[in-house]
């Protein structure tokens, strides 16, 4: 809150330090078990394509990660961890950029 939202507030005068609070107040404790900002039938009835890229700290624990995966009819797994050792971080994001080409929009 204090390292990013006073700059956040700076450049968007529309948004309030209050607001920031409310967003991280819903975002991390209002339902601190799962995702933020969605429910778990939301994510089980998602349709949208998703990519989890599971990480293993305190705001993205793992087991949230793969229960998304497991939820979410449309999700693809990279690897874990995929941040360490640095040689995995290419694959991760060859997979990533595979993943975004092939659910590119359709060119209207």
């Amino acid at each position: 809150m204090k390292g990013w939202a006073p700059e956040l507030t700076k450049r968007w005068p529309d948004i309030t330090m209050e607001q920031a609070e409310k967003f991280l107040t819903r975002m991390y404790r209002t339902d601190p078990d799962f995702v933020f900002t969605v429910t778990r039938d939301f994510v089980r009835s998602c349709q949208t394509p998703v990519l989890i890229l599971p990480d293993d700290i305190p705001a993205h624990p793992y087991a949230v990660a793969m229960e998304s995966a497991m939820l979410a009819p449309n999700a693809e797994v990279s690897l874990f961890p995929w941040k360490e050792p640095k040689e995995r971080v290419p694959l991760a994001v060859r997979q990533i950029r595979s993943f975004l080409r092939a659910h590119r929009p359709a060119a209207s």
